[in-house]
C-alpha cells in the first residue's frame, strides 16, 4: 500500500502539471497510455505468481492510474459546471454505487 499511496502522489502531481500543459483533450491520451501500461504490468505481475518487484510497480501504476483518472475528472467537472457541489456529489454517488455493485460481483 506504500507503493500505491506514492503513486497516488506521484501520479496527482505530475498529472495536474500535464493537464496545465498540454490540455485536457490531450490528457485524456495520456490516461490510456497509463491505462494500458499499468493492465500490461498488471498481467505480467499474476502471470508471474511471485511476490517480487514487479509486485510493488504494479501497485505504483495502480496509484498514478488511479490518481490521474480522479485529478483528471475533477478538473473537467470544475470547468464544465457552473456549480462547484453537484458535479462532484454526482461524481461522489456514481462511484459509491459502481463500488457496491463491483463488491457484490
Amino acid at each position: 500500500m506504500v507503493a500505491f499511496g506514492l503513486g497516488e502522489v506521484i501520479g496527482g502531481m505530475s498529472l495536474g502539471t500535464v493537464i496545465d500543459k498540454i490540455g485536457s483533450r490531450n490528457t485524456s491520451i495520456v490516461n490510456i497510455l497509463i491505462i494500458i501500461t499499468m493492465v500490461s504490468v498488471t498481467v505480467l505481475s499474476v502471470i508471474s505468481q511471485k511476490y517480487n518487484t514487479l509486485t510493488f510497480f504494479m501497485c505504483f501504476l495502480w496509484g498514478i492510474q488511479d490518481s490521474s483518472i480522479n485529478i483528471h475528472a475533477f478538473q473537467i467537472l470544475g470547468f464544465e459546471f457552473i456549480s462547484q457541489s453537484e458535479p462532484f456529489g454526482v461524481l461522489n454517488v456514481q462511484q459509491g454505487i459502481a463500488a457496491f455493485i463491483f463488491q457484490l460481483v
